[in-house]
């Protein structure tokens, strides 16, 4: 299945225009960028969590915010909104900040 839908996507491709190309890799490191960001995230999420010694049921009984979320979130599977991430910061004793990428 795999080979017939790459073969597929190579004849779309073919006749792509310039500009359609130029959408096409804008939007794919958009999409790559946004899947490193939830990875950071997660990973961050994960090592505040152990140094706190939580396991993900403790938070989340602390946040209200489901297991199951705790956990897509720190294998960077989820896109959780402003007020979970405040919420499971706050339980870990951590703040949110933003930091420059240059």
């Amino acid at each position: 299945m795999a080979k017939g839908f790459a073969d597929l996507l190579a004849r779309v491709q073919e006749g792509w225009s310039e500009e359609a190309w130029a959408v096409y890799h804008a939007t794919s490191a958009d999409l790559q960028a946004e899947r490193l960001a939830r990875e950071e995230l997660g990973a961050q999420l994960l090592q505040a969590r152990k140094a706190s010694q939580l396991s993900q049921p403790q938070l989340s009984r602390a946040t209200g915010v489901q297991q199951a979320e705790i956990s897509r979130i720190e294998r960077g599977l989820s896109n959780p909104t402003a007020a979970t991430i405040n919420r499971l910061a706050a339980a870990l004793g951590q703040k949110v900040v933003l930091q420059s990428v240059r």
